[in-house]
């Protein structure tokens, strides 16, 4: 996994947490690294082993980890080189989601060793689509719920998340459904890990 991905761990938990617990999180994931170069390579036991440190100390699940570092690396990302890819793909979560492998492509340009998971985007009728996720990780379907949070955040939408399919169960790939929803009806994303 890339630094960048470790990087904003690191940011969130200084932010929330400050250092002292972000220096105990390293401790106990037995992770030497205190900051971590953006665009080099790390391995994924790196992250595995900070998410499960960081569930320790705050008491959330693993899944609830991802699922609050998903949405916080939305902002993340969007303050960095990266943001200008984000916006290109357009200002609506539809346009974004249609154009995330188009992003990705782009980012492989400056990390060619980046291996990308791929979203299919199927649009139905009252703004309900179906986002299909293929990565070659195992365990990060809970990110990806978050990051369609934070996506819809940044375009001003609203949406309610469900996985339907699960590549933990043997799926081929993780499914999400994804439901726009008015501003009145927000109260129903009860899923939704702030």
């Amino acid at each position: 996994m890339y630094g960048m991905v470790n990087q904003g761990v690191r940011e969130y938990i200084l932010k929330s947490y400050g250092e002292e617990v972000w220096a105990k999180i390293c401790s106990d994931a037995d992770v030497q690294n205190l900051e971590f170069d953006r665009m080099a390579s790390y391995d994924d036991s790196v992250t595995y082993k900070l998410v499960g440190a960081i569930s320790e100390h705050t008491g959330l699940s693993s899944d609830d980890v991802l699922r609050v570092f998903g949405e916080y690396w939305v902002e993340f990302a969007g303050r960095s080189n990266f943001g200008n890819l984000m916006r290109l793909s357009g200002s609506s979560l539809v346009e974004q989601l249609k154009g995330l492998d188009n992003m990705h492509d782009r980012i492989l340009i400056s990390m060619p060793h980046l291996k990308p998971p791929s979203f299919e985007l199927e649009e139905g009728e009252d703004g309900l689509c179906q986002l299909h996720y293929y990565s070659e990780r195992e365990g990060l379907a809970p990110m990806v719920i978050g990051l369609l949070y934070g996506l819809a955040n940044e375009a001003g939408e609203h949406v309610e998340v469900k996985q339907t399919a699960f590549k933990s169960n043997g799926e081929d790939h993780d499914i999400f459904e994804v439901k726009l929803v008015d501003h009145q009806s927000d109260h129903m994303t009860s899923g939704h890990a702030n």
